[in-house]
């Protein structure tokens, strides 16, 4: 069977981490790394940007080139979707489902939607991610010359690791770029809900997530653990610490034991916990 080599990728305002891993080395990567850009790189993408986005396009080339992947993973950013949770009695209704799409989708064709539904631990709802096509082109132009390319939501990401470490309790993961957090919660293996928070000043953040808490009860849950990764993510740590489960342990995933993976690289020159997203992608 031929080896598989996966390149995983995400964003952060200005940067773009990337973790490359070769199938015949399971939860081992081979490359992990950091580029700095001086324009915001999830916009590029989106916008497709003719300054910007040939940058990206040909350092996500070189990158495909030099290490023979034929396998992308790609982290889209939270507040390019929609999640909308329904219960399964309007999912199981062909028109009332279609109806509350068009709702919350209102302004955009219909052939732009591109909906994936998901199971919850709830059985009896459903979570529909609606990506806008248009928007999907920029990242679907990263993926030409791989023989596989998806593209995974924020709250996949838990799913993903709970097959790396075959977690089963209950835990929480936070991530964050400037600006967005997208928080997602599991219970027994499965997604129980999600959501993403948008700020001007971390400061904000403990109002914010009380505010929002009031409304999805799940914020204010009990939890075995809580992961936060991303770029700033120890003052997001420090300003939520008192507002999230003071008993649950906060891994931050800022080594690569904490991630259950292996490199030969020993240090780096950017934190891990941001480019965390990459390296689950590249092995999972």
């Amino acid at each position: 069977m031929p080896e598989t080599k996966t390149l995983g990728l995400c964003f952060s305002s200005r940067q773009l981490y990337y973790s490359i891993s070769d199938s015949s080395a399971p939860n081992r990567v081979q490359h992990i790394g950091c580029f700095d850009f001086s324009f915001n790189v999830a916009r590029s993408i989106r916008t497709q940007d003719a300054e910007s986005f040939p940058a990206v396009y040909d350092l996500v080339g070189r990158l495909k080139k030099e290490f023979h992947i034929n396998r992308l993973q790609l982290l889209t950013v939270s507040d390019h979707e929609c999640w909308t949770t329904l219960p399964k009695l309007v999912y199981d209704d062909a028109e009332e489902r279609e109806a509350h799409l068009s709702i919350i989708m209102k302004g955009i064709q219909r052939n732009n939607w591109e909906v994936n539904w998901h199971d919850l631990s709830n059985r009896d709802f459903k979570l529909a991610s609606i990506r806008n096509s248009v928007i999907m082109e920029g990242f679907m132009r990263l993926a030409e010359h791989v023989h596989e390319a998806n593209y995974v939501s924020s709250f996949e990401l838990g799913d993903m690791w709970t097959r790396h470490r075959g977690e089963k309790g209950s835990f929480m993961m936070v991530q964050t770029i400037p600006g967005l957090l997208s928080i997602s919660s599991y219970i027994l293996g499965k997604l129980r809900g999600t959501t993403y928070i948008h700020f001007d000043d971390p400061e904000d953040l403990p109002y914010l997530w009380m505010y929002y808490a009031n409304h999805v009860k799940w914020m204010s849950g009990l939890y075995d653990h809580v992961y936060i990764f991303g770029s700033e993510s120890e003052q997001i740590e420090r300003v939520l610490r008192n507002v999230i489960d003071s008993s649950a342990p906060i891994n931050r995933f800022d080594s690569l034991v904490s991630m259950g993976v292996e490199a030969q690289e020993e240090t780096y020159g950017f934190s891990l916990e941001a480019a965390f997203p990459a390296i689950l992608l590249s092995i999972s």
